[in-house]
């Protein structure tokens, strides 16, 4: 029993001996690359700031996220019944993120958060940051570089603020305007000629031209006028709001 247990052993020793010799070439990049944590970017060539941010996990959660997650688990525990998923496998590199923990990466935690929060209030209100969401376009820009989106950011924010400056001064008119119509029109009109006359007080009287009909008629087609020309400019900054989400996306 002995000796045959002595034979087999024999064998073992020579087969492992054998196989130690063959001549097998040494790691190359690709076993490297399974067996260390090396950046996958540095084992293929020089790659530029937006190749590498392809390959970099995002950030933790935003403050909340998980604690909602949790509270959601603990509240409602699975059922005894419900089969277990499996689990995937584990490897060296994460699984693939998506594009909004893409994007959080990129802006960071509060500028996303803060683009987020403006995305939510715009579908209520019919209102958009455009400023904010400028500053997350550059952001993005100075990783995921395209050429010629510089300058049109530079455009969409000098024509936002010269619109932004029109709605305010025609804003500001049209509330003049609306003042002086509702004060002529507390004025008396007489029954003859339908002209106005100066408003008679007890201790003092208003003098100066007869305010007529065709007066009153005019300012009510400035007022009118300016509130088309409002309407105009808040076309273009919804139109211009809709070229920074195109650009966002």
């Amino acid at each position: 029993m002995a000796a045959l247990l002595n034979s087999h052993l024999e064998q073992i020793s020579l087969c492992a001996t054998s196989i130690a010799e063959l001549p097998f070439p040494g790691p190359k990049m690709f076993t490297n690359a399974l067996l260390s944590q090396h950046d996958i970017t540095s084992l293929i060539r020089d790659t530029e700031q937006h190749e590498r941010a392809l390959f970099h996990l995002a950030p933790p959660p935003l403050p909340g996220a998980p604690g909602n997650n949790d509270s959601n688990n603990t509240s409602n525990p699975p059922a005894a019944s419900t089969a277990k998923t499996p689990k995937r496998r584990a490897t060296v590199y994460g699984q693939r993120q998506s594009k909004s923990r893409a994007v959080a990466a990129v802006l960071g935690g509060d500028l996303y958060n803060r683009t987020r929060q403006e995305s939510a209030a715009a579908r209520i209100k019919g209102e958009m940051d455009v400023e904010v969401l400028l500053e997350g376009a550059e952001r993005l820009l100075a990783v995921y570089n395209i050429p010629g989106t510089a300058d049109k950011i530079s455009q969409l924010r000098s024509r936002h603020r010269q619109l932004t400056a029109n709605i305010k001064h025609y804003e500001a008119k049209v509330n003049q305007q609306t003042e002086d119509l509702a004060r002529m029109n507390r004025l008396p009109v007489s029954d003859d000629d339908e002209d106005l006359i100066p408003y008679e007080d007890e201790d003092k009287t208003i003098t100066g031209p007869f305010i007529t009909k065709e007066d009153l008629e005019k300012e009510e087609a400035d007022v009118r006028e300016l509130e088309k020309k409002k309407q105009t400019l808040t076309e273009r900054v919804n139109d211009m709001e809709k070229d920074l989400g195109g650009l966002m996306r």
